[in-house]
């Protein structure tokens, strides 16, 4: 979860490699997390999508043979979701876009529509996560 958080429950997990028709697959496997028909259901699959594609415009696991990790867990009424990379040389930053920009969006929307979000970063790698909270059940 975000810095100051513990996730109880185990997340599920995968690794994807650079290619176009993995973000695509990001997005199947963090809305498999949802039911169909989730009021956050469209959001997480934007902010997948966008936090993924961010990852890979911005760090070297969007060069060569490159991957990210993506992993999500349902705990305590919310979605939380994490993309991994291997680290790089810059830091990961949210970029000032015009309004039609189809890049560079992915921080700016986890801003607008999570939840809760953040970035963390150390020698071994970066980490972007999202919170979106989930509708009471019933």
């Amino acid at each position: 979860m975000g810095p100051d958080h513990a996730v109880a429950a185990p997340m599920k997990r995968e690794r994807f490699v650079r290619h176009p028709d993995q973000v695509a697959a990001v997005r199947r496997f963090v809305t498999d997390a949802l039911a169909r028909g989730s009021e956050v259901r469209e959001t997480a699959r934007l902010l997948a999508s966008e936090t993924v594609t961010s990852m890979l415009d911005q760090t070297p696991s969007g060069r060569g043979d490159g991957a990210v990790e993506v992993a999500w867990v349902l705990v305590g009424g919310r979605l939380h979701v994490e993309v991994s990379d291997d680290g790089g040389p810059a830091r990961l930053r949210r970029r000032v876009h015009h309004v039609a920009s189809e890049r560079g969006r992915g921080l700016q929307l986890a801003a607008a529509l999570a939840s809760r979000w953040g970035v963390r970063e150390d020698v071994g790698g970066r980490t972007i996560w999202f919170e979106l909270d989930l509708p009471p059940a019933g």
